[in-house]
């Protein structure tokens, strides 16, 4: 996010995407670091639609330049497969199917509500996708993801979703942590994302900061701080 909240604003077609002026190499870095260590990676229809679109890079997969070459050996040394499995959560399920979880054999599992369109259930298990249903009948609670996540073997998840299945999470205290970048630049005169509930009082706690680290301007790029807290 900017220093201002804005983390991502609408391109006049209807699309929220992040602008150029928060994107940073050095905090993509950092992203990497984390899905390195990650047994699964839970996303969601919408970002898969944005990767087809190609208004999102793809994070699906570690990146194979030399520069990233160092979190590739460390997820040989630590982790059974090259790259994390893949848990897409969706109730619409209208996306299509990265090739490039193909492409490096990666297991992908749809977990949907009961209510998922059954046309579009039978196409993708016609395609050879895992598709599960739950017992939940108009969003996937958390209960529903955990079971999942225990099924497919995974200690640790790394969520990047919509607000939405990040407060069921947030909600059910399944999540330990938090990590934030802030990108020292003001955005102003944008619609900023703000989709999303608040959470209810019962729910809300504290953060607690556990390491905080600031990393100065170099060239265009503006000065980030990185935050890393315990939920």
């Amino acid at each position: 996010m900017s220093l201002n909240g804005a983390i991502a604003i609408d391109d006049g077609q209807g699309n929220w995407t992040h602008p150029e002026t928060l994107t940073d190499p050095r905090d993509l870095r950092l992203l990497c670091e984390l899905m390195a260590q990650a047994d699964c990676l839970i996303t969601s229809a919408g970002y898969l639609r944005d990767l087809e679109r190609g208004s999102l890079g793809n994070l699906l997969q570690l990146p194979q330049t030399p520069e990233f070459q160092d979190l590739s050996n460390y997820r040989a040394r630590h982790h059974d497969t090259p790259f994390p499995t893949v848990l897409v959560v969706s109730r619409s399920l209208d996306f299509q199917v990265p090739a490039s979880i193909e492409e490096h054999r990666q297991t992908l599992r749809v977990l949907a509500p009961g209510n998922a369109p059954e046309r579009r259930v039978a196409e993708l298990r016609d395609q050879g996708v895992d598709v599960i249903l739950s017992e939940d009948t108009d969003w996937v609670g958390s209960e529903a993801v955990i079971t999942n996540l225990k099924e497919l073997g995974a200690r640790t998840a790394y969520l990047f979703c919509g607000p939405q299945m990040n407060g069921i999470l947030m909600q059910s205290g399944q999540v330990k942590r938090l990590y934030l970048t802030w990108l020292h630049r003001l955005q102003g005169g944008h619609p900023a994302l703000t989709v999303g509930s608040f959470l209810p009082a019962s729910k809300s706690s504290s953060l607690e900061l556990v390491e905080l680290f600031q990393a100065e301007a170099e060239g265009d790029l503006p000065g980030f701080w990185f935050g890393y807290f315990d939920a």
